[in-house]
C-alpha cells in the first residue's frame, strides 16, 4: 500500500511540473523523494531529481531555457553514484543545470561521520611512550563503518590502480596518516637482497616488529628518485633489516588482486614491483599504531576496526570536533555520453575513489565548484569535448586533481576543453610522483589563469599536441621528486605544437641531498620536440643540474622572450649523440608513437613539416631574446660537460647583474603582461568558490 501511495504521489509530481511554464526542481537534505520537487516540497536526493528531469523531458520535451535542479544547502550523503547518461542531456539553448540555491552550500559527500560520543582515551601498549594519554580511539567497525579492506596499492609501478585510498578529516582539515619519521625520510642502508631486503637505522627495531606492527608499510623511492612505491614491509629486529613484501598476502587476495600485477611478465603477476632497491634511497614507515606519535596523526587498525587519533590540540578531545572518515569506493557523479549539463556552486568531497567522472561527454560546464578530499582523482575527464571548468577549487587528493583527455591527435582536431581561473593544490598524498594538478593528453586543451601550488611532483603533466598553457601561476611544486619540472613532458617527439605563454614559475623544487639530477620550471624530457616557451617568468626555478627550462634530447623547441631571475641556471640542455637520437626514434616503440599521432596523415604533415627530417640534426633548438639575471652561468649551462650543439640557435639573449624595474626596456625584449594578470585572483566566480570551500 505504501509503495502504491508513493507511486501516485510521484505521478502527481510530474503532472504539477509539466503544468509550470518553466521547469525547476528543488532538492534538500530535509526533503522527501515522494514530494513534488517544488521549492516548498523538495526532493531528498539528486537521483530523484534526475528521474524527474527524465520524466519531464519524456512528456513535454525540454523547455526553452532548459531545466534547473536547485540544490538547497546541507550535506547529501552519496552512498551510490549519481549516474547521468545520454537521456539526461540538455540542448544548446536548453541545458540541464544542477545549481546551488542562492548563497546556500550544497555538499555532496562520500564521507562517514564518527559520532562524537564514540571517542575514548586509548590504552594500547603499541602507542609510543610520548603519545600515551594523548591518543583517542573510536570503534568505527561496531558503529557501522565497513570499508576495512586495505588501501589500494599505489606507486609508479602499480598497474591498473583502483584508486581507493582512505583519509580522515577533522572539521574539514585532512589529518596525516601516522608515519615514521614524521618529516623527511630515512635512507636505505646496506642491501642484503637487491629485490627485497636492506639494513636500516630506524631507531628501536622492536617497535616495528611484526608483532607490534602487523600491517606495516613502507613508502619509498626504492630505485629512482622520481618513482615512489608503497609496499608491505616486515622489520626483523634480530637482523636489523627491512624486507619489502612482493607477494599479496593471502588474506588480502581476491577480486582486487589483479591490480597488483607487475609490469614485467605473466609469471610475476603476484608482485607489486619489478625493480631492485638501491642503497641510500629515501623511505618512511607507515600504517602502524607504533608510528602514531605526533599531533594531527591518525591510524585505523583494520583488524579490530579501531580508529586512533592524536588531536592537533593535545588538550582537546575529539568529541569537540567533527571527524569524517572517507567511505565511498565509487565516484560521486559519473556522466557518460551526455551533453549540455551544468554544475554550479557545488562542493564534492570525501570519497576513497574519484570525485567526478566524465566519459564521452560534451558541452559540460563546472563553474564555481569545490572538489576535495578524494583518494583517487578529483575530476576525471575522458574523451570530453567543448567543455569548461571555470572558477573551481581543487585540493587534497591521493592522486591527481584532474586528468584531461580529448580531441583527436590523428586529425589534430582540438578538444575545445578549457580550464580557467582554477586552483590546484595538495595532490599526490598517496602516490607522490606523477600525480600532478592536471595530467593532460589528447589535442587542443586550454589551461589559463590558474594557480598550482603545494604539490610533491609536477603541477602539470603534458602529453599530446596543440595545448595552450597560458597566464598560470605555478609555485612551490616539485617539492619532493627528483628529475622533474613544474611542467613536465616526456618521451615522445610527436608531442608538438604546445605553447607555454606568459606563465609565472616561482620557487620550484627544494633541492638538497635528495636531489641529484635536478628540479626545474619546464622540463622537456627524452626527445620532446617542437614546442614553444614564450614570455614566461622563471623565479628561483633551478635546482641541482636543471635550469628554469631543461631540455633532455629533443629538437625544434623555441625558448624566446622569457625572464630568468634567481635561477642557478637559466636554460640547461642534455645533448644526445646522433646515434642515441636515431636509436630512440626507431624500432617498435617509435612506430607505436608515430601511429598514435598519424604522422603520415595530411594534418600532421601540414602542421609539422620539420618532422620529415626528424632523424637528422638532434638538439636543433632556438634560445633567443631571453633576459637572464645573475652570473654568467645563469645564462646557459650544458650538462655532462658537453658543448652547446652547433645546430642550436642562440641569439639576442641578455645577461644583467640586476633585473631592471621595467624589463621591457631591454633591447629586443617584448613587454610581458603585469603579474596581476597571472593566475585566478580577482575573478568573482573563483572568489565565491573559495568562500564555499569548507
Amino acid at each position: 500500500m505504501k509503495k502504491m501511495v508513493c507511486t501516485i504521489v510521484s505521478m502527481f509530481s510530474v503532472a504539477v511540473v509539466l503544468a509550470r511554464s518553466s521547469v525547476e526542481f528543488y532538492v534538500s537534505p530535509k526533503g522527501c523523494d515522494a514530494a513534488d520537487g517544488s521549492c516548498e516540497r523538495p526532493f531528498a536526493t539528486l537521483a530523484r531529481a534526475r528521474d524527474a528531469v527524465r520524466a519531464s523531458k519524456k512528456q513535454g520535451g525540454l523547455p526553452k531555457g532548459g531545466v534547473t535542479v536547485w540544490l538547497r544547502g546541507g550535506e547529501y550523503s552519496m552512498r551510490e553514484t549519481l549516474a547521468l547518461g545520454a537521456d539526461d542531456s540538455g540542448a544548446a539553448d536548453a541545458p540541464v543545470a544542477y545549481r546551488a540555491w542562492k548563497d546556500e552550500l550544497p555538499v555532496l559527500t562520500g564521507a562517514w561521520t564518527i559520532p562524537s560520543s564514540a571517542w575514548r582515551l586509548a590504552d594500547d601498549p603499541r602507542i609510543p611512550a610520548g603519545a600515551k594519554g594523548k591518543v583517542w580511539a573510536a570503534d568505527v567497525k561496531s558503529l557501522g563503518y565497513d570499508a576495512l579492506e586495505p588501501d589500494a596499492p599505489c606507486g609508479f609501478h602499480t598497474v591498473k590502480p583502483i584508486f581507493r585510498i582512505r583519509s580522515l578529516t577533522c572539521d574539514g582539515k585532512r589529518l596525516t596518516p601516522a608515519r615514521h619519521p614524521n618529516n623527511g625520510f630515512f635512507r636505505t642502508g646496506q642491501i642484503v637482497k637487491p629485490e627485497s631486503t636492506f639494513k636500516a637505522g630506524i631507531g628501536d627495531m622492536a617497535r616495528w616488529s611484526p608483532a607490534n606492527a602487523p600491517c606495516l608499510e613502507a613508502l619509498g623511492y626504492w630505485h629512482w628518485l622520481w618513482a615512489d612505491q608503497t609496499l608491505p614491509a616486515i622489520v626483523d629486529p634480530e637482523t636489523k633489516t627491512v624486507s619489502l613484501v612482493k607477494e599479496i598476502p593471502k588474506s588480502e587476495a581476491g577480486a582486487d588482486a589483479s591490480f597488483h600485477l607487475s609490469q614485467t611478465s605473466a609469471s610475476q603477476n603476484n608482485q607489486y614491483y619489478n625493480f631492485t632497491i638501491g642503497e641510500g634511497k629515501p623511505f618512511c614507515l607507515q600504517n602502524a599504531l607504533a608510528a602514531l606519535d605526533a599531533p594531527g596523526e591518525w591510524h585505523l587498525d583494520r583488524t579490530t576496526g579501531i580508529l586512533y587519533v592524536y588531536p592537533e590540540d593535545s588538550k582537546g578531545e575529539p568529541s569537540q570536533c567533527r571527524y569524517e572518515l572517507s567511505l565511498a569506493a565509487h565516484s560521486l557523479v559519473e556522466v557518460k555520453d551526455a551533453a549540455y549539463l551544468r554544475f554550479e556552486g557545488i562542493v564534492f568531497r570525501g570519497g576513497r575513489h574519484h570525485g567526478v567522472e566524465l566519459h564521452g561527454a560534451s558541452d559540460v560546464v563546472f563553474e564555481g565548484c569545490v572538489l576535495r578530499d578524494f583518494g583517487g582523482h578529483g575530476l576525471l575527464l575522458d574523451r570530453v569535448r567543448d567543455s569548461l571548468v571555470r572558477g573551481c577549487v581543487f585540493h587534497t587528493f591521493g592522486h591527481c586533481a584532474m586528468t584531461l583527455d580529448g580531441g583527436d591527435r590523428k586529425t589534430l582536431a582540438p578538444s575545445g576543453m578549457t580550464v580557467e581561473v582554477c586552483e590546484f593544490s595538495d595532490t599526490g598524498l598517496a602516490m607522490r610522483t606523477y600525480t600532478p594538478g592536471i595530467w593532460m593528453t589528447g589535442c587542443g586543451h586550454r589551461v589559463v589563469r590558474s594557480h598550482f601550488h603545494g604539490i610533491p611532483s609536477s603541477a602539470m603533466r603534458v602529453g599530446g599536441n596543440e595545448h595552450l598553457i597560458a597566464s598560470n601561476l605555478v609555485e612551490r611544486v616539485v617539492l619532493e621528486s627528483d628529475d622533474q619540472g613544474g611542467v613536465d613532458m616526456w618521451g615522445d617527439p610527436t608531442y608538438r605544437g604546445n605553447k607555454f605563454i606568459h606563465n609565472i614559475f616561482r620557487d620550484i623544487g627544494r633541492g638538497g641531498a635528495f636531489v641529484r639530477c635536478g628540479q626545474g620550471g619546464i622540463r622537456f624530457d627524452d626527445a620532446i620536440s617542437g614546442n614553444l616557451v614564450y614570455g614566461n617568468r622563471f623565479i628561483n626555478c633551478s635546482k641541482a643540474n636543471f635550469g628554469g627550462v631543461q631540455i633532455h634530447g629533443g629538437r625544434d623547441n623555441v625558448v624566446r622572450n622569457n625572464v630568468f631571475t634567481r635561477c642557478r641556471y637559466g636554460i640547461t640542455i642534455s645533448p644526445w649523440t646522433q646515434d642515441k637520437w636515431r636509436a630512440f626514434n626507431s624500432g617498435e616503440k617509435h612506430r607505436i608513437r608515430c601511429e598514435a599521432a598519424n604522422v603520415g596523415g595530411a594534418a600532421f604533415k601540414a602542421k609539422y613539416p620539420e618532422f620529415e627530417t626528424l632523424l637528422d640534426t638532434p638538439m636543433r633548438n632556438t634560445f633567443e631574446c631571453n633576459v637572464f639575471e645573475g652570473e654568467e652561468k645563469s645564462f646557459t649551462f650544458v650538462t655532462r660537460n658537453r658543448k652547446i650543439p652547433e645546430e642550436t640557435v642562440v641569439r639576442g639573449n641578455v645577461l644583467v647583474k640586476k633585473l631592471p624595474d621595467d624589463v621591457s626596456s631591454v633591447p629586443g625584449f617584448k613587454p610581458l603582461p603585469p603579474e596581476s594578470a597571472i593566475g585566478p585572483a580577482g575573478d568573482a566566480v573563483f572568489e565565491r568558490a573559495h568562500k564555499r570551500d569548507l
